[in-house]
């Protein structure tokens, strides 16, 4: 399977309930060197998922990392209030799972599907 769309649901704060589509074929995000897909996650408005009302989040705050195959990787690339998965505070590239909660700042997250070819 070639994973090309992900859908993300804001689950609290101001746009609680707004759905985040990102296609990889309509240029959100970029692909690494080693084929993963790879989204952004912070208040400026260049990341591929801008939260600007969380002051709580950092400008540049968590590294969503999506392979070839669907699996999914959530990372934090140096915030200061920490990224979680779950009550868990994700201290290295760690697995997510869809349907699964994650919390940047104040904002909690959920990933609602991951699909492509074949899906």
């Amino acid at each position: 399977m070639n994973c090309d769309e992900i859908v993300i649901m804001i689950m609290s704060g101001p746009d609680d309930g707004r759905e985040i589509r990102l296609c990889r074929a309509e240029g959100d995000g970029h692909v690494g060197t080693d084929g993963m897909w790879i989204l952004l996650l912070g208040r400026r408005d260049d990341c591929d998922i801008s939260i600007p009302f969380d002051t709580q989040i950092s400008r540049r705050h968590a590294m969503l990392r999506v392979s070839p195959d669907g699996q999914l990787w959530l990372s934090d690339v140096g915030s200061l209030n920490g990224t979680f998965i779950e009550t868990e505070r994700v201290v290295e590239p760690t697995s997510l799972r869809c349907g699964q909660f994650f919390r940047l700042g104040r904002t909690w997250f959920r990933v609602q599907s991951i699909e492509g070819e074949g899906a």
